[in-house]
């Protein structure tokens, strides 16, 4: 067929010219009659490159050379980058991964048949540096000189990270404390990776260790010595039985060392105590914006009962009991506990916690009070059509939808408009500089 794309070998070298950049990190371009993902490459860059995974889709390279470089990108600050993969986009200007955050996601809504729905420019809030107050860090092969760090680009090969400009100050001198005490830390070869997590506004840091098992009692007291007066603002250290390597987050078995089992934190005048492995925004500054957002659209007044959906420990909750006559949230058993701890903490008798089915939640606090507003935040899996019909049934009117995946985007808007609700914009919102990952606020009302 002539309008075929030719085939593309394995080490073959071809010219690309790239103009944006891709959901998963990499820029996007032509090469070879073929569209071509190179990590590190930047939109305005013509280049040799090299092709590696030539059976993809689409095809994928790697940087030669380049022969016309791009007019807008930067200086990365991270001496690791183009090794680590923590961060994509350190070489474009702040400006530019606006402008292309704000392209993903009108290219995700297009592909859905909403090209009309209005996409605002991309907003972010602050220095994008140091943002970051959660840490996972991973610990490679274990020695007697450790390697603690974050993995390679598309490779399970851990960079040993000694600052990262991302992260909090706190996390990159809590990390330079479990590598200084490597030597007295017990069961080395079972340590998967360390975790911090800091207040932000309060300096307290939270620290985790990541075992490939279970501490006895002795390696337990052993833990604590060797960390206690380490690392600056520590208020407790954790266990977190992880016995596999991966996702260290992913673990929910965890056992409380020495001190307590959070930090404080405060965003936007409502006070948070933060378990290490909740569900929490880790920019602390593009969270306070992002309620401001929120509470914006949604408009809620006194008479107003609020429903969030995938409600954490109250992160939003709470912020938007401070607006409404009475603020609902769903959320898991695992973290019912803290966030009903964190609204007696804020004195704020109006919100309330569930941890059930959400169709079922959302049935009762129709039931017990019409609910007009929703924010619905989607943990995995996309929006439900029956959870849809069950907002729609209550009486909400408006409807924030605050998402962080891009690939479900389009079905989300299309679940939320087939339910019968109308789409009035979309908000992309970078909660993660330096990286593809986009938040994305959207408005529907009610037909």
């Amino acid at each position: 067929m002539s309008g075929r794309p030719r085939a593309l070998a394995r080490g073959a070298h071809v010219i690309c010219t790239f103009d944006q950049m891709g959901p998963d990190g990499e820029a996007l371009g032509r090469g070879g009659g073929r569209t071509v993902a190179v990590p590190y490459a930047a939109p305005g860059d013509e280049a040799t490159v090299e092709i590696i995974e030539p059976d993809c889709k689409p095809v994928r390279g790697r940087l030669v050379a380049l022969r016309n470089p791009a007019p807008r990108v930067g200086q990365a600050l991270c001496p690791y980058f183009g090794d680590c993969g923590g961060c994509q986009w350190q070489h474009l200007e702040y400006a530019v991964q606006l402008e292309q955050k704000t392209r993903l996601v009108q290219k995700a809504l297009g592909r859905r048949e909403l090209p009309d729905l209005p996409v605002e420019p991309a907003v972010g809030w602050g220095p994008p540096w140091g943002y970051r107050s959660l840490l996972e860090a991973t610990a490679g092969a274990p020695s007697q000189a450790p390697v603690l760090g974050f993995y390679a680009w598309g490779s399970d090969r851990v960079i040993d990270v000694q600052t990262c400009p991302v992260q909090h100050p706190a996390n990159v001198a809590l990390l330079e404390a479990v590598r200084a005490r490597w030597p007295r830390l017990p069961d080395g070869p079972r340590l998967r990776g360390v975790l911090g997590r800091v207040g932000s506004a309060t300096g307290e840091v939270l620290l985790g260790l990541a075992v490939g098992g279970r501490l006895d009692a002795g390696s337990r007291t052993a833990v604590v010595r060797a960390l206690l007066d380490r690392v600056p603002g520590l208020v407790g250290i954790v266990e977190i039985a992880t016995p596999r390597a991966g996702h260290l987050l992913r673990s929910r078995r965890t056992s409380l060392l020495w001190g307590r089992a959070w930090v404080r934190e405060e965003v936007a005048g409502v006070r948070y105590h933060v378990p290490l492995l909740a569900e929490f925004p880790a920019n602390p500054r593009a969270f306070a914006g992002a309620v401001e957002l929120v509470l914006s659209a949604l408009d809620a007044s006194r008479d107003d009962t609020v429903v969030e959906i995938g409600a954490g420990i109250g992160a939003y909750t709470l912020q938007l009991a401070l607006a409404a006559g009475r603020a609902v949230g769903v959320t898991t058993g695992a973290l019912l506990a803290a966030a009903r701890a964190n609204a007696r903490h804020n004195g704020l008798a109006n919100c309330t916690f569930y941890a059930r089915d959400a169709v079922r939640a959302v049935e009762k606090a129709a039931r017990a009070r019409g609910v007009r507003c929703a924010l619905v935040r989607p943990q995995g899996g996309g929006l439900a059509p029956a959870l849809v019909s069950a907002l729609r049934r209550a009486g909400v009117r408006r409807l924030a939808y605050l998402g962080r995946s891009l690939r479900g985007l389009g079905g989300d808007a299309a679940a939320l408009r087939n339910g019968g609700y109308r789409l009035r914009w979309a908000q992309p919102l970078d909660m993660s500089p330096h990286t593809s990952r986009t938040s994305v606020l959207m408005l529907a009302e009610a037909r």
